[in-house]
């Protein structure tokens, strides 16, 4: 039976040239550059732009203030390159659209995945809009998962180039690390091979394959995850960075880690613009035990679809399992931190159908077609609300200060950690209440105080009159009244907006 060549085209699961490479990365690229423009970035993005744009150089970036956030320096490394075009805040958004198409390109020309699947993945919640629109370090793991698995070879090893992916990998995040660790496992475990004694006879000789290009290739990974591991970890504790606490790591916190496989494989948001950030338990957060059972469905099955790969079915539980273990016993995390489930799942797929071209990995299809299916719903959501609304009040509140002619005014604003979206997007620094500093940058260092309203209002006030000078001030609180002789005037006020936090308001105080 001959199939119509529509089917042929749409379930081709092996490109040739770059003619159909280019027909989606393409319209991927103007899609995303859409986005962008109507996508109002918070505090989370415009903060690592700030430390880049701040930086003096890539050393900078490894012992400043960029330890207090708690990741690793490659996406401060990155974006400080694009500093060197640029210091306007959409260049982080040039950045990651940068690469969020470089890792579609990777896709859709060298993964071994049906034609409708790829197309599926570009347009799914993860990759079309959590990690492609939203500006965070995740986007750089997606990308070089995709270069690892683009490279990889059962039998044509690309040892210096596998390392240098791998490595870069470990940089991203430490959800990059983990998947570091067990991709590196997998490839040692790679090298063993095994010979007959005679056609058909069971295997009776393992030999692991070993060379110089070997083990520089494991001595360069070993080596940055070790770089990793010593630049991670914030100097001082913060909300953000907690400690370990491995007690909570008992057989009790199952169904909660299989609650996040639920969540991070089949992501669910709100069409509603005040529900759709703060609400992304909605759905699977039920009394019930039907999402832990489902939790332990996708976990089996998951594995089930890399057989007969065992060296991946064994690396990838593994790297589920230091994940799951990881957000217990440090932090808990959100959507964008159970994402990494979803990519190391892909990136395991991409690889066994590398190491077994001829089966059908028809498990591996249903399973992707029905999780990509589910994020569609989620994607769309995410999509339109984004166009359509608000995302964050710090666009709109710089803009107003602009226009205003404000931006030169002394600028006092408070709590320092949302304020500071705004002040990426003017380029100006701020005396921050918290911690009496005047930068762009939140430091979550051990010297930070509780933010306070009276606090901020008579900072404003000690400035204004110690300049001789309006104030500008800043808050998405409410203010005091200001003390006899001061006059304190309200000029701009967003909104709520899709981040229900980030609604500022813009006042010019004026002392006497």
């Amino acid at each position: 039976m001959t199939l119509p060549r529509p089917f042929k085209l749409l379930t081709k699961d092996r490109e040739s040239g770059w003619t159909f490479t280019l027909l989606m990365c393409v319209p991927y690229l103007a899609f995303l550059i859409w986005m962008h423009v109507h996508h109002e970035m918070w505090r989370d993005e415009i903060h690592a732009w700030t430390l880049a744009r701040g930086a003096h150089g890539f050393a900078e970036l490894v012992t400043g203030d960029r330890m207090y956030a708690g990741h690793p320096p490659l996406w401060y490394w990155y974006l400080y390159v694009w500093t060197w075009f640029t210091e306007s805040a959409w260049g982080i958004q040039a950045a990651t659209a940068a690469a969020a198409t470089a890792a579609a390109i990777l896709l859709v020309r060298f993964a071994p995945f049906p034609r409708y699947l790829k197309v599926m993945m570009l347009f799914s919640y993860y990759f079309g809009y959590e990690y492609a629109v939203i500006s965070r370090n995740y986007v750089l793991g997606w990308l070089l998962v995709c270069l690892f698995c683009a490279l990889y070879h059962p039998y044509r090893v690309r040892y210096f180039a596998l390392a240098i992916a791998l490595a870069l990998l470990s940089l991203t995040s430490i959800y990059g690390l983990i998947m570091c660790i067990f991709l590196l496992g997998f490839f040692i475990l790679d090298q063993f091979r095994m010979s007959n004694a005679r056609p058909g006879a069971q295997p009776t000789e393992y030999t692991f394959v070993t060379s110089p290009r070997l083990l520089v290739a494991i001595a360069i990974v070993t080596a940055a995850m070790v770089f990793c591991v010593l630049t991670i970890e914030p100097p001082d504790p913060n909300p953000f960075s907690p400690g370990f606490n491995f007690g909570a790591l008992t057989s009790s916190a199952i169904p909660d880690m299989l609650y996040r496989l639920d969540a991070g494989f089949l992501p669910w948001r709100k069409f509603t613009k005040l529900e759709f950030w703060a609400s992304f338990l909605t759905f699977w957060d039920d009394p019930s035990d039907w999402p832990k059972y489902l939790g332990g469905a996708i976990l089996l099955l998951t594995t089930l679809a890399l057989y007969p790969a065992w060296r991946l079915m064994l690396i990838y539980v593994a790297g589920i399992a230091t994940m799951l273990a990881f957000q217990q016993a440090r932090f808990y995390g959100s959507t964008r931190h159970w994402g990494n489930f979803f990519i190391l799942f892909i990136g395991a797929c991409w690889i066994s159908r590398v190491q077994f071209p001829k089966r059908s990995h028809w498990l591996s299809t249903v399973l992707l077609t029905g999780i990509l299916i589910i994020q569609s719903r989620s994607f769309v959501a995410g999509t339109v609300l984004d166009t359509r609304e608000v995302f964050s009040g710090a666009r709109d509140a710089a803009a107003f200060i602009r226009k205003a002619g404000l931006q030169d005014l002394p600028f006092v604003a408070g709590p320092d950690y949302h304020v500071a979206a705004v002040a990426g997007y003017l380029h100006r620094p701020f005396y921050a209440v918290e911690t009496a500093e005047f930068d762009e940058n939140v430091v979550f260092h051990a010297r930070r105080k509780a933010f306070s309203p009276f606090e901020l209002m008579n900072r404003a006030v000690a400035i204004s009159r110690e300049r001789q000078s309006p104030v500008l001030i800043v808050t998405m609180e409410w203010l005091p009244n200001p003390p006899a002789g001061v006059m304190c005037t309200l000029l701009f006020s967003n909104p709520p907006g899709m981040v229900g936090d980030e609604s500022f308001s813009v006042y010019r105080l004026q002392a006497q």
